[in-house]
């Protein structure tokens, strides 16, 4: 189920994590000896300061869940039973492209694709941190920091790829008459 609470924090980060990405492309980071024009500089700088939103927003996500005790709502698979299920509907996986795709967004398959989702996104963020907290302000980083950034070009990758799948079927659901954009965008809690 998921509450209007869950919903605007989805959404919230939903569109700062796709400027991230957006601005990932349009800005450069300092390095010793690069010249970056203004452009660059305000991506790179409205990245950093977003980037820290998005932390900021998973981690009251991940509090929210906590406080209600919610953890199957998004990590179905942390219990056996969970497993099962979600193993159970990955095999229904070949029948989506022979149209036999059910409406069912509650499904343990849609949980762990979302809290994945969201320790990706988690995982992004602290590696982005690191590099804002310990990088030189000519660019320099060392040790951790430089291992963080080649982490964190690494994991946006996997973003790029689970945001080009999770919206693919949203879209897929949507044309099969599901509404998943009415219940996505709806305030009301779900039933």
């Amino acid at each position: 189920m998921y509450t209007r609470t869950s919903r605007i924090l989805h959404w919230m980060f939903s569109y700062a994590i796709i400027f991230q990405l957006i601005s990932e492309s349009l800005m450069k980071r300092p390095k010793p000896g690069r010249v970056r024009d203004e452009q660059q500089i305000f991506f790179f700088e409205a990245h950093e300061y977003v980037g820290l939103l998005v932390l900021l927003l998973i981690t009251l996500r991940l509090l929210y869940v906590m406080k209600k005790n919610q953890w199957l709502e998004l990590y179905p698979w942390i219990s056996s039973a969970g497993v099962s299920a979600v193993l159970q509907e990955v095999k229904q996986v070949p029948g989506w492209f022979a149209g036999k795709l059910a409406m069912n967004l509650d499904s343990p398959l849609a949980k762990t694709v979302h809290g994945l989702g969201l320790l990706l996104a988690l995982a992004l963020g602290i590696t982005g941190c690191t590099m804002y907290l310990g990088m030189d302000a000519d660019g320099t980083m060392r040790g951790v920091v430089h291992s963080a950034k080649e982490l964190h070009e690494g994991l946006g990758s996997l973003l790029w790829i689970y945001i080009i799948g999770h919206v693919g079927m949203v879209i897929f659901h949507q044309l099969k008459g599901h509404q998943v954009l009415q219940r996505i965008y709806s305030l009301r809690p779900d039933k």
